[in-house]
């Protein structure tokens, strides 16, 4: 009775293979201990799964961005303040320093503001092109230049 009611629902299907084709599809029917109409049905089941997965690409990628930017914002956010806080400290420092050096420094010992961040900017550009090996030798070679 079961296997009536399957018949019903179910299409027959026909269509030609090539040789060559057919006994690719008996091997892997083999592998299976399986069938040829019923391996044959499995791929094409898998293939039709695939275009409609394939179809809704669209929907499953808007699914997955939408996931991410709920995760990740917050973080991106608060990555983002404390940038703005290093920022704020580094300025902050910069001016510091500055005021250290017009209060310590005597008139005659000075150089300009402008020569002084020129100076400190060319060493910082060095310092973040420098691979790791290479930051050793550097601070050795800033700490005997003081």
């Amino acid at each position: 009775m079961q296997n009536t009611k399957l018949k019903s629902t179910n299409r027959r299907v026909n269509f030609f293979l090539g040789e060559d084709d057919y006994k690719k599809l008996q091997n892997i029917a083999a592998q299976k201990n399986n069938n040829v109409s019923e391996t044959m049905r499995e791929l094409i089941m898998r293939q039709l799964n695939v275009a409609a997965t394939t179809s809704d690409i669209d929907f499953i990628r808007r699914q997955i961005r939408e996931e991410l930017e709920t995760i990740l914002q917050p973080q991106i956010n608060r990555l983002a303040k404390l940038l703005m806080r290093i920022g704020m400290m580094t300025i902050s420092m910069c001016y510091f320093t500055s005021k250290i050096v017009h209060i310590f420094v005597p008139l005659e010992d000075r150089r300009s503001y402008e020569e002084l961040m020129a100076e400190c900017k060319h060493n910082a550009a060095a310092y973040l092109n420098m691979r790791d090996a290479s930051l050793d030798a550097a601070f050795r070679e800033f700490e005997k230049n003081k």
